[in-house]
This record gives C-alpha cells, structure tokens and sequence, in this order.
C-alpha cells in the first residue's frame, strides 16, 4: 500500500489530463518525440511541485533531458546533485546484459519506484530499444502487462514513449492493452480497450501466445 501521507499531493497533469487513479501512459508518437509542449508542462509543474524526474532513454541521447531542463531554465547540475533527475540509459534497464530479461526488469521497476514512495517519480521511458527486436515483442507485451501490479502499489507517474512509425499493427494493438491510459494524436484518455493484467495474461496462455 502507499503512504497515506502521498494522498495530500495534487495529481500531477499530462496533455490536460489528471494522473489519479491511473498512472501508467501509453504516449504513442509517430516518427517524433512526445509533443515537446506537453512533455514541458510535465516537466516543469514536476519540478515546481517537488517531484523526482527519471528519463530511461537511447544511451546515444542522454544528454537530451539535461540539456531540456536547461532551456526551460532549471539549473539541471543542481537537479542532478539533489537526486531530483536521473538519467538511465537503455543499457542500464531495459537492456542489461545484452538482452531485454523481463523478470530482471520488473525487480528493478520494483526497486525504482515501490521502494522509494517519497517523493513523487515522474519517470519517461523511450521504448525505442525495441525496435527491431522480434525476439523480445513478446517478452516486452507481457512485462508492460505484469507492470500494472507493481504500478499498483506506488502512486508515481510512468509515461512510455512508442513511435507507432516503428512498430507493427499487431504489437501496437497488444501494448495497447496493457496500459489504462492512452497519449494520442495530442490527447490523453482513459484506455477503453485496456485489459485487466491477470486476464490479458490468461488469454495469452491459454492462446499459446506466452513468451515462455
């Protein structure tokens, strides 16, 4: 359960829309980043209330972040020295060893976010690392599903960036699924085709489709 104490906190915001009961975005781009306006407005009311930013990001674009926070006027080295920015790069998370190992990246989802309640996580993660990784699709469909339980038991905010332009129809559907809240065409919603995790994961057994 969480603190008590976290429920003073007003909702942090994304594209207008309150962040309460559910937590975990699904921000679907197409060939881009997230509009820079509403990542910005995140961003910033984060660091105005307090908030603790964690990009996992392309190892090739981790100054990016950094450098953002200084062109929206924040004095970044002093975020990075009070522990309020954390920059992790794909092969830090997602991809350690090597290889993406769900198991292995859900201990550390627990461990990034269940054990630290205080203060609020607004984490952005570039999926991109998944891309052209056939190997992984279902590994990652099926981790984005199991995520829900640990985001049940934290009242931080994750936002998980997919560029529909890299990805087919069929994974794209499916990662649909998994997330209650949906970024798209500039608007974020309730996911009505979001599934509850236990019985998108059952369907999956029992279709055979499991990553085993």
């Amino acid at each position: 359960m969480v603190d008590d104490d976290r429920a003073s906190v007003a909702p942090a915001t994304f594209a207008g829309g309150a962040l309460d009961h559910y937590r975990h975005v699904c921000a679907f781009v197409n060939g881009q980043d997230v509009d820079e306006c509403v990542l910005d407005a995140f961003v910033r009311q984060g660091v105005e209330q307090g908030d603790r930013l964690l990009y996992l990001v392309d190892p090739a674009l981790a100054a990016a972040p950094v450098n953002r926070l200084r062109h929206l006027g924040f004095d970044a080295a002093a975020l990075l020295e009070e522990h309020r920015c954390d920059v992790r790069t794909w092969t830090d998370t997602y991809l350690r060893s090597g290889r993406f190992d769900q198991a292995r990246m859900l201990d550390l989802l627990d461990r990034m976010l269940v054990a630290q309640p205080s203060p609020r996580i607004r984490m952005v993660a570039d999926m991109g690392w998944a891309v052209g990784r056939d190997d992984a699709a279902d590994h990652l469909i099926e981790f984005e599903a199991r995520a829900n339980f640990i985001h049940a038991r934290h009242e931080h905010v994750v936002i998980c960036s997919y560029d529909t332009s890299r990805f087919d129809g069929t994974f794209i559907l499916d990662i649909l699924r998994t997330h209650p809240l949906v970024y798209l065409g500039g608007m974020l919603q309730e996911n009505p085709f979001f599934v509850d995790p236990s019985q998108f994961l059952a369907e999956r057994a029992e279709s055979g489709i499991g990553a085993g």
